[in-house]
């Protein structure tokens, strides 16, 4: 299950950016998935919950939006179009298409609370 590894991946990130704004608690992570990524969802959610336990995701809510597969067809150039699962060329029925989009993966934006302000005061001895 390359799910996990994905999570992982995803949680590293998030981290990071969190880290390098001096933010509070991530609430939300906003993901983009295209349909052609091989990816599952519900599994992609429930591995990065699994692992943000404890960090500084733990409970932030996982948003994915999917990316609709498009291409055109290496033939012609026409744009395809969706016949079952595959995308085909409408004029001379080719199923040979490049794609354009349908395989991202990416951490669209992060949801962060605010950091609480704290104030250090010297001590004075």
């Amino acid at each position: 299950m390359h799910e996990s590894s994905l999570a992982m991946s995803i949680l590293g990130i998030v981290r990071d950016k969190a880290r390098e704004a001096h933010t509070g608690a991530v609430r939300r992570v906003d993901l983009c998935i295209g349909e052609y990524a091989g990816v599952e969802d519900s599994t992609l959610a429930a591995c990065f919950e699994m692992m943000a336990l404890g960090t500084v995701a733990d409970g932030a809510e996982l948003m994915i939006e999917k990316i609709a597969a498009t291409g055109a067809c290496d033939a012609c150039g026409a744009p395809a179009r969706r016949i079952g699962r595959l995308l085909r060329c409408p004029h001379c029925e080719r199923s040979t298409v490049t794609l354009a989009t349908g395989r991202e993966l990416y951490v669209k934006s992060i949801e962060v609370e605010q950091p609480t302000r704290r104030h250090d005061h010297a001590q004075c001895l």
